[in-house]
């Protein structure tokens, strides 16, 4: 992992390796490489790609004597590594965009309309594609540079087709949010949302206990680990959405911000886990990260979503289809629309019916045994897929 999470993986019992380039940890980064439409590029051109040769020497040094690599996004290096190390690699998809689908477009935050393009109007999307790849081509080079110069083959363009290891892809997503489809990998196994359990942080303070049982279900506002640094007003135009509706909200609003803060029948807090706080609230108002989405399916609280870029705009829409959400673009974002989108969630009952029907389909335990064990059969002689 990038040396900011040093801590966390220490403090989750394991062992930590630095992971190169250590992005998205100030204000200033994550808001130039969270913007809809320029930070998916800036992202891979300053930062990923320019850093292949770091990268592969810091999964080098962490795989040494590994029976196998599994990797997330943004690894494209991956395989470079595993061919050099002479193991094989797995690659996680966390959300459906990963798959970039003609089949099953996803919302692209620079292109939202791309996606009612679908059925006999696939044509534009291939081309909306085909320039993609010739895009990604050209701000891979450095890529393409170390890979020549160890003598790999090439592989397929690293941020399509070449992301996915022979071996086995995992999308770590229920079918509910989005089914396999023709054009995924064929060696894709599909499970469900992986959760981070967090044992020694769920004991809740005093005041955090005081507030939740003092009144009705608060609405509870995040923005996720890494957005809420580009909150803004955000956390302003709630308070005061909240106080016209004249419901109780709990805002999370990150780390550095201090401890908890109870002003009238709004709770200020920098962090309190969400499996703690979403099953006791009445409407999760988030940013539509992989990670807010599925708590919120698991504990059955139907959401507003405000996207602010990558997969998050796809995420809500997918969500919104599925009954348990409303969209709110981020940037039409005021008082006004920020209170009329909480009144139609807060009114709608059927969200809730509907978002107690999704969360009986959700399995963590069942889930990552199968991926664990599929993990544990890439190269035995009956095959990750069978296991």
């Amino acid at each position: 992992a990038a040396e900011s999470f040093a801590r966390d993986v220490a403090g989750a019992g394991f062992a930590h390796c630095r992971l190169r380039p250590d992005v998205l940890c100030s204000p200033a980064q994550v808001r130039q490489y969270s913007d809809p439409e320029k930070g998916p590029e800036r992202l891979l051109r300053t930062e990923v790609f320019p850093a292949s040769e770091t990268t592969y020497a810091d999964l080098l040094a962490a795989g040494r004597g590994a029976d196998l690599l599994v990797v997330g996004e943004l690894l494209y290096v991956a395989p470079l590594a595993a061919k050099t190390l002479g193991i094989p690699w797995v690659n996680v998809i966390l959300a459906p965009s990963s798959f970039l689908s003609i089949c099953d477009p996803c919302v692209l935050a620079p292109l939202p309309a791309l996606s009612r393009l679908g059925g006999l109007s696939y044509w534009p999307l291939r081309a909306v594609m085909a320039i993609g790849r010739h895009l990604t081509e050209h701000w891979a080079r450095p890529f393409r540079d170390l890979e020549r110069r160890l003598g790999h083959p090439p592989v397929p363009n690293p941020v399509y087709a070449g992301k996915h290891s022979p071996h086995l892809v995992l999308a770590l997503f229920p079918e509910f949010l989005a089914p396999k489809q023709p054009d995924w990998p064929a060696n894709v196994l599909q499970t469900g949302f992986p959760y981070f359990e967090q044992p020694s942080q769920t004991v809740l303070s005093a005041d955090v206990n005081k507030f939740l049982d003092e009144g009705p279900p608060p609405v509870v506002f995040t923005l996720g680990s890494a957005v809420v640094m580009m909150a803004d007003d955000f956390y302003d135009l709630a308070a005061e959405a909240v106080r016209r509706i004249g419901c109780r909200a709990i805002f999370l609003v990150g780390r550095e911000k201090g401890s908890v803060h109870v002003a009238g029948d709004i709770l200020r807090a920098a962090y309190i886990p969400l499996e703690e706080v979403f099953p006791r609230a009445s409407v999760a108002v988030h940013h539509g990260g992989i990670g807010s989405c599925a708590m919120a399916f698991r504990s059955r609280v139907p959401s507003l979503v405000i996207p602010f870029g990558y997969d998050q705009p796809d995420n809500g829409a997918r969500m919104e289809r599925l009954g348990v959400a409303r969209v709110l673009p981020r940037r039409r974002l005021t008082v006004n629309r920020l209170e009329r989108g909480l009144r139609s969630v807060l009114e709608d009952g059927r969200m809730v019916q509907r978002a107690g029907e999704l969360a009986r389909d959700i399995h963590p335990q069942d889930d990552m045994l199968r991926a664990v064990a599929a993990i544990e059969g890439v190269g035995s002689p009956t095959g990750a897929l069978e296991k």
